[in-house]
């Protein structure tokens, strides 16, 4: 019954696959495979075992729809697709040799590793190219084609939200397929400096340097944010040469250029410029359109040509301000059953969008957390730890660190006098998940924008 089950599988992934991008395709597809098959009087039932419940959620949230027609499509009217979380069994691991479409994906997909500061949906596959960025995206492709010996250091400059993060992210993952025994590690200058501290108060240094430098591939995002830690840019700049003279590939990104980072030490500045320099720049009217195509793939959804044009003509500073209008569009657009107008939109659009933005204060940022979760401002710094608090609270302490490069005492007073570790804890959260899960990046991002 279950090689029946296969070719039900088998017919479905195949339909799917030509309506995703491959990348796409080998992050919530790879590894799937047929569990059960039963057939019954009134239904069949096809049980397909995906590798963790994050991919599970995401495939059932959206890719359902797409799945549910491709079956129909296959003449297979009477079947009920129900996903299990399973460990992949030897004799499935056997069967991977197999082409693709036996129901079963092959090694290439089922294989693929996964770090858990890396976000599985950024690759360089779903990267979307223009003028602004293109130089950039080639500097990526050739560090990974060549780790260590091409481009090192790569160094990624720009303005905020202009998709750095995303390139740094795509060039661990693409190395993680590409390398089988790949060692990957990415951290932001903040997540670098707080393992070093802790390091120093724990005195467990061995044990950080091995973190950060027994790898192939080290990747550091907002390199800024070292500016004036002396201690740190000593042991940073330690890191950076045994890497370098082993001839292990690093990647950094930053909000301006390495000559340009003010209080960085002048030896660590022209490491810095011993590689390749780029930049990225805002995106202009023809990529910032093709970004909203993309998004609005990737959420299973469509807007008309005429829609992505007027948000691409009004939103004209970067993606994250894009991506964060798309959002609410596209909820207005769920809302209202799929039926939306150009009006509908602009009123959304202008609602959202903020022409001349006003100084971000870190009472201005309470007030966006309350409305948002619908809490008063004494809930949310008072001591109750009801769920939905806790949640908002942990919201408002990353977007004040995130804002306002708030110190980690400041944040915590202004969250009702939380001590040091919570305030930690809370962020990092939040950091790892709105790298992974798209619920939870719509909802801060919601938040910002109410900012």
């Amino acid at each position: 019954m279950i090689m029946n089950g296969q070719k039900i599988w088998s017919g479905i992934l195949a339909g799917v696959k030509s309506q995703i991008s491959s990348s796409m395709f080998r992050t919530w597809f790879g590894g799937s495979y047929v569990v059960d098959f039963t057939r019954g009087e009134d239904k069949n039932v096809l049980v397909v075992g995906l590798r963790n419940s994050f991919i599970k959620e995401q495939v059932e949230s959206r890719f359902l729809p797409i799945i549910t027609r491709e079956a129909s499509r296959n003449g297979v009217r009477k079947v009920e697709i129900v996903f299990k979380v399973c460990v992949v069994p030897k004799k499935v691991e056997s069967l991977r040799r197999e082409p693709l479409f036996t129901g079963v994906a092959p090694t290439y997909l089922g294989a693929r590793r996964l770090s858990e500061h890396l976000n599985p949906g950024h690759t360089l596959a779903n990267f979307v190219v223009g003028p602004s960025n293109n130089l950039a995206y080639l500097a990526c492709q050739s560090a990974v084609g060549e780790l260590g010996k091409t481009y090192n250091p790569l160094f990624i400059y720009g303005p905020t939200g202009v998709g750095k993060t995303h390139l740094l992210q795509a060039v661990g993952n693409e190395v993680l397929d590409k390398y089988l025994d790949g060692r990957v590690l990415y951290a932001s200058a903040e997540k670098f400096t707080n393992d070093y501290l802790e390091s120093l108060r724990n005195k467990t240094m061995p044990a950080f340097r091995n973190k950060y430098r027994n790898v192939d591939l080290l990747l550091v995002d907002d390199v800024q944010f070292l500016a004036g830690k002396e201690s740190t840019q000593d042991e940073f700049f330690y890191t950076f040469n045994e890497l370098s003279l082993s001839g292990r590939q690093i990647v950094l990104a930053a909000d301006r250029h390495p000559t340009e980072l003010a209080r960085t030490q002048e030896r660590l500045g022209s490491r810095f410029l011993a590689g390749m320099t780029v930049d990225i720049a805002l995106p202009d009217l023809e990529l910032r359109i093709a970004i909203l195509r993309a998004k609005c793939r990737e959420h299973g959804m469509t807007l008309d040509d005429e829609v992505i044009s007027y948000i691409a003509q009004v939103c004209q500073s970067n993606a994250r301000e894009l991506e964060g209008v798309l959002v609410q569009v596209l909820a207005t657009v769920k809302l209202s059953g799929g039926k939306t107008s150009l009006e509908t939109v602009r009123g959304v659009v202008e609602k959202q969008r903020v022409i001349e933005r006003p100084p971000v204060t870190p009472g201005k940022i309470i007030e966006a957390v309350c409305r948002n979760f619908k809490v008063s401002s004494g809930e949310l710094c008072g001591p109750k730890r009801k769920a939905r608090l806790v949640r908002a609270r942990q919201v408002l302490m990353y977007l004040l660190r995130q804002e306002l490069n708030l110190p980690l005492g400041a944040v915590g007073t202004l969250v009702g006098g939380r001590d040091h570790s919570t305030v930690l804890y809370s962020i990092g959260k939040v950091e790892r998940e709105v790298l992974v899960d798209q619920n939870r990046r719509d909802q801060v991002m919601r938040v910002k924008m109410a900012i």
